[in-house]
């Protein structure tokens, strides 16, 4: 579960900073200062039979200093499950600052709520700001099969992306799945190191990101 984890974290972030952000002027408050909010429900599938475990992704951008940051706390109005945290992810550029979660579980036997949260941020000083994120994505998902969300997202027309990594566990490409990466043999002739990928489905905007089972680089299977 820890090396599944890690590559969930890892694949979630990496879709992160490849989705459009928004550019805004930096300030020095000392308040948090919070603008765009970024998030994902993250699917993802142990093999072809089960349904998937599930989980939330999400980040805000902020104007203000990201160390500072030392806790968040994100309750979802429907239903009022509360994640209050102090691990998270800070992820800065020249240009951007954001802070969050690829992380947020529900308990087992519930859904990750729709509708609207209340999102805070505190700085070590205690200062805090919060803003109220909506969210909204098919549920319908939660009863798929992995052979059938492959036809739901086709018909949506969703994107199809692959991850591959090397025997470490360290992520080689995250990227369009090209043709030339349909087939073992093709992936292998790009990266030599290739061990097993993943198939990924996101839909529009990234709102639902779906990463299907494991698949291993073997030449002597095809």
């Amino acid at each position: 579960m820890g090396k599944n984890l890690k590559k969930i974290i890892s694949i979630s972030v990496y879709f992160f900073l490849l989705i459009q952000i928004f550019v805004s002027a930096g300030c020095s408050q000392v308040t948090p200062e919070l603008t765009e909010a970024n998030y994902s429900v993250i699917f993802e599938y142990a093999d072809n039979e089960t349904f998937p475990d599930s989980r939330l992704s999400l980040f805000m951008e902020s104007n203000t200093d990201i160390s500072r940051y030392e806790r968040i706390k994100i309750t979802a109005m429907e239903n009022s499950f509360i994640w209050d945290f102090t691990d998270f992810s800070k992820i800065e550029s020249s240009e951007h600052k954001w802070a969050g979660s690829t992380n947020l579980v529900v308990p087992e036997d519930e859904i990750i709520p729709s509708g609207m949260y209340e999102v805070k941020y505190f700085n070590a000083d205690e200062k805090e700001t919060t803003v109220y994120v909506t969210i909204s994505y098919d549920t319908s998902i939660y009863d798929l099969t992995a052979e059938e969300l492959v036809e739901k997202m086709q018909s949506d027309g969703a994107s199809k992306k692959i991850a591959i990594y090397d025997e470490s566990d360290i992520l080689l490409y995250y990227g369009e799945k090209y043709s030339e990466y349909e087939t073992a043999r093709g992936i292998w002739n790009s990266y030599r190191q290739a061990s097993y990928y993943y198939d990924i489905w996101c839909t529009a905007g990234n709102y639902v990101i779906c990463i299907m089972p494991q698949q291993k680089v073997s030449l002597e299977t095809e």
